[in-house]
């Protein structure tokens, strides 16, 4: 299947970076097979890095999914009547009972929803599993990363017919997080879209390279108290230009030395970790530390 040649193509990527048995290599192999498949990332031409990000954590969940039949969808459950730990543990453990891989060990996390109707104050609990947390940059010059996350867990008015009263009207609709994952990727909205016009915003958006706490407590984008993890920044795209002629350039950290370097196509070159803050920041990358430097920060 192509999807298997994707994940082979990965697999031998990783392997030639990390196998001390070459000094270089170009993944083009891996890009014509990843063509194939999805015929907008067969060109040359500048494509969308976050698009090509979910596009292949998506392919290789579904390659390495240790779900091979994958069992019935249950019945819905009515979170409102249950504890709120109850409830998400619930979700989750009928998700993974389809989706059981790698990816979601890592990568994926469990959003809380909580739609509240203005006539009745009645409140509607889901929760969702997610791969990444795309934020928005509010308003205008230099905000920092949490200014962005309190911006997207800000309630959004909608409309929205109540369970209770039956009737459609305003209601307020509030997503924090309640799992969060051992990998956090971090997606800034730098592109906005009106009807046939599109726009790039520029904003300088300050992020924290090491000890990014997420503490769960009520009222904070973490909203479940259990959770609780420090990440370090170990990635980041950044995207020079316009949206009609533009440029990624990389930037990571090396997991054994700590030492971060610059991908520039073909170029490598040393970098500071300061001179990861850039106003060209796209994707931001986050490991989780272990539980043991989690205690000693926290506390």
């Amino acid at each position: 299947a192509v999807v298997s040649t994707q994940s082979m193509g990965y697999a031998f990527l990783i392997h030639c970076m990390w196998g001390n048995e070459i000094r270089h290599f170009s993944p083009k192999d891996w890009k014509v097979a990843i063509g194939k498949f999805r015929p907008q990332f067969l060109d040359f031409t500048q494509k969308d890095s976050q698009e090509f990000t979910s596009f292949m954590l998506d392919a290789l969940h579904e390659d390495l999914n240790r779900v091979i039949e994958k069992p019935q969808r249950q019945k819905e459950v009515d979170y409102n009547k249950l504890d709120p730990h109850e409830a998400g543990q619930i979700a989750w453990q009928q998700y993974t009972a389809r989706n059981d891989s790698v990816i979601v060990d890592l990568f994926q996390g469990q959003f809380r929803s909580r739609t509240k109707c203005a006539k009745c104050s009645f409140i509607s609990t889901a929760f969702d599993s997610f791969m990444y947390l795309t934020v928005p940059i509010p308003g205008k010059g230099t905000v920092s990363l949490q200014d962005c996350i309190d911006c997207f867990v800000q309630p959004e008015e909608i409309e929205w017919r109540c369970e209770k009263c039956k009737v459609m009207g305003k209601a307020y609709k509030e997503i924090t997080v309640w799992r969060l994952p051992r990998i956090l990727v971090v997606i800034l909205k730098r592109f906005s879209y009106s009807g046939m016009w599109r726009d790039k915003i520029s904003n300088m958006v300050n992020f924290p390279v090491d000890n990014f706490a997420a503490q769960g407590s009520k009222g904070q984008w973490v909203s479940n108290e259990r959770e609780r993890k420090v990440y370090r920044l170990f990635g980041v795209t950044n995207h020079t230009g316009t949206l009609e002629g533009g440029h990624y350039i990389g930037c990571a950290r090396n997991p054994a030395s700590g030492d971060w370097f610059t991908y520039d196509d073909h170029v490598i070159r040393p970098m500071r970790a300061s001179q990861t803050q850039k106003k060209e920041a796209y994707l931001l990358f986050y490991t989780s530390l272990s539980e043991a430097e989690d205690r000693q920060i926290l506390r």
